[in-house]
């Protein structure tokens, strides 16, 4: 065989190498360097794991600025050790009067969020200040609360008139707490209803009515015409399915509350601090087996909610669904979460 030979059968091997290695099958690696991830049909991860993590990408939106004292917040009371005054029965959750001043946000808003630990608890980038644990002290909690310890530490166990709300995690029965001292509900109900209302027949939840052809979940165009808006629907996959609460960070305000409804109706809201540390104390407690976020819906420019079904294990370790409903808009450049709505697959007392 000659050196001419040799040697161009070398060159062909060599090049066939290169090819290979710019495009290696299964990988979504393509010429030239740039990755290429392939499109979920799906938000939930069920069969991957159990866990949905995110992509610590920004959740900014075409409108990025850095957030100012006043404008369009709806400010609310900042973490405190005492509660506001108490409600009168019957009547509707009032505060005392007094407005949280803003906290500076840096310029650039970080892909991932990081906090300092401090001896009152975890104080994040954004402002925002959750409580340290702390130990269970009585009996009850201990069915909520296996680990020992607890985060939000204003629950009820039973329901008193003119003294307690329903949790916004109270329908998920038996698994956590279903009350909350009605002194941490403050009467801020928003100008528009943008949750999804669910649908009954009797006693059952249907779920939510796709009301025209406008669903977005799986819209291949959404990330050119609402930049962040993917991201900030997979921090919230994160937060219930994968367990991590950065994700919910993410998309909070600390100047901003968090309005709760109950099958599509308002019932109070909460300071971003409180619903963020009720939710920390959720995950825990619950065993989920999917978050599946099927609708998206425009409601207004720069207001998406986005709907599914969360299933998760009951005490008795049967499967149900609380039907879940969450509002996304743009706030100073950033996605936010304003809204928040629960329903039971079935009505039960707790």
């Amino acid at each position: 065989m000659s050196h001419k030979c040799v040697f161009r059968k070398w060159a062909i091997a060599l090049v066939l190498v290169g090819v290979s290695a710019l495009a290696l099958p299964g990988t979504g690696v393509q010429a030239g360097g740039a990755s290429h991830a392939q499109k979920n049909t799906s938000r939930s991860k069920v069969g991957e794991g159990g866990q949905a993590h995110a992509r610590r990408e920004s959740v900014r939106t075409r409108n990025a600025v850095s957030r100012t004292r006043g404008g369009v917040y709806q400010k609310v009371q900042p973490a405190r050790e005492q509660l506001p005054m108490r409600i009168r029965s019957g009547g509707v959750a009032r505060t005392r009067p007094g407005q949280a001043p803003a906290r500076a946000i840096p310029k650039t808003i970080q892909n991932q969020r990081t906090f300092t630990k401090t001896g009152q608890g975890r104080r994040y980038d954004n402002g925002l200040v959750l409580r340290k644990g702390a130990k269970i002290t009585e009996d009850w909690q201990r069915h909520y609360f296996p680990r020992g310890h607890v985060h939000f530490p204003y629950y009820r166990s039973t329901f008193v008139a003119g003294a307690s709300f329903r949790s916004p995690f109270g329908f998920y029965f038996g698994v956590c707490v279903p009350y909350v001292d009605i002194r941490v509900c403050h009467a801020f109900p928003p100008a528009v209803l943008f949750v999804d209302v669910p649908i009954y027949s009797g006693q059952n939840c249907q779920g939510f009515y796709n009301a025209d052809d406008g669903n977005l979940i799986n819209d291949p165009t959404l990330d050119q015409t609402e930049p962040g808006l993917n991201n900030a629907l997979d921090e919230i996959v994160e937060t219930f399915q994968g367990g991590n609460i950065d994700g919910l960070v993410s998309l909070i305000d600390p100047n901003m509350s968090v309005a709760v409804y109950e099958r599509g109706q308002y019932q109070y809201s909460l300071s971003s601090n409180d619903f963020v540390d009720m939710t920390r104390d959720a995950i825990q407690s619950t065993q989920t087996i999917s978050l599946d976020l099927q609708y998206l819906h425009r409601r207004s420019p720069g207001v998406y909610c986005v709907s599914g079904r969360h299933v998760y294990k009951d005490p008795s370790d049967r499967t149900r669904t609380v039907f879940v409903s969450y509002v996304l808009q743009d706030i100073g450049g950033q996605w936010t979460l304003t809204q928040v709505g629960t329903s039971p697959d079935m009505d039960q007392d707790q």
